[in-house]
């Protein structure tokens, strides 16, 4: 895996309507979380110590990172390696997403510019 950020999308798909994706990013070993993060909420510069997938699946995501920025809204996948430094503020209407513990193409996506 290399030590870029990637992103790819998926059609936009609600909360409600997840278990596809969910199946398709469940680790071998770890867990899926749902993080709801209401306006305004920043979890500012960090990095973790295993690879992370997130889907956004309603609202947007200023989404920041060492070189650049990006604004990922319902349908867009971060590809997150490990010890990456990154942060996140999310916008107007906040944001529901998945986050996997570990790096998974998700079926039927396509890769899209940073």
């Amino acid at each position: 895996m290399t030590n870029e950020i990637r992103f790819s999308q998926i059609p936009p798909t609600a909360l409600t309507e997840a278990a596809p994706i969910i199946s398709q990013i469940l680790p071998h070993q770890g867990s899926i979380e749902v993080q709801n993060d209401q306006p305004g909420k920043e979890h500012s510069w960090h990095t973790h110590p295993t690879n992370e997938t997130l889907v956004i699946l309603e609202g947007s995501v200023r989404f920041y990172f060492d070189g650049g920025e990006r604004i990922c809204s319902s349908g867009d996948i971060i590809h997150l390696p490990s010890h990456v430094r990154h942060g996140s503020v999310a916008l107007d209407e906040g944001c529901i997403y998945l986050i996997a513990m570990e790096a998974h193409r998700v079926e039927g996506s396509s890769d899209v510019n940073a």
